[in-house]
């Protein structure tokens, strides 16, 4: 009669074992990682180690990809009010007589902005809706991208910003996500009940 250990821990997934089963590139999955919100970290000392996620931060990195493959958004997954997630619409002040604008997506929206004030203090936020969903943020760019110039991976010129800004609101109304931007110009965690 065979037994099953019930109390073993359960083993860390490699990177690469992940980049298998999701079809990333080795050299690339590290950062998909990171970039949705998850640590990864080394079993023992040494730069050219394999990287590991826990179990169950595994897991959820493989069903966001799966919901990012299905175009499936995931309302207020993962966001608390320390870890404000979404796509993010700034415009850069002119300082050669150009406005520009940048679209991006971020799991802690207040920190990027934080970090982009110590850069360009006078920015100005113009949109922000609320979705862990990182892919998100390529609608956005290919929806812009459509009405300007990319001059950057994620910075546009437009001939008019307001236009381009009514283009996104709807498309994201569309996906059911409103602009979560507060009356002070700052994002604002909304409940369940605020509709998102």
């Amino acid at each position: 009669m065979k037994t099953t250990r019930t109390n073993e821990p359960e083993r860390p997934v490699s990177l690469k074992q992940l980049a298998g089963e999701l079809g990333f590139h080795t050299s690339s999955v590290r950062k998909a990682v990171v970039r949705r919100g998850f640590v990864p970290f080394r079993l023992s000392e040494g730069k050219n180690k394999p990287l590991f996620l826990k179990p169950e931060d595994a897991e959820s990195f493989k069903q966001q990809i799966t919901n990012e493959r299905s175009n499936s958004i995931v309302a207020n997954v993962g966001i608390s009010p320390s870890k404000f997630c979404g796509v993010y619409v700034i415009e850069v002040p002119a300082y050669d007589g150009i406005n520009r604008i940048k679209i991006g997506w971020s799991d802690n929206i207040s920190d990027r902005l934080s970090t982009y004030r110590t850069i360009v203090p006078d920015l100005r936020i113009r949109a922000v809706w609320q979705t862990a969903d990182a892919w998100c943020e390529r609608a956005a760019l290919k929806c812009a991208e459509n009405m300007g110039k990319r001059i950057h991976q994620e910075l546009f010129e437009f001939a008019d910003a307001d236009v381009v800004l009514s283009e996104l609101t709807d498309l994201f109304l569309k996906m059911g996500i409103e602009n979560a931007l507060g009356p002070n110009g700052q994002p604002f965690i909304m409940s369940d009940h605020d509709g998102l």
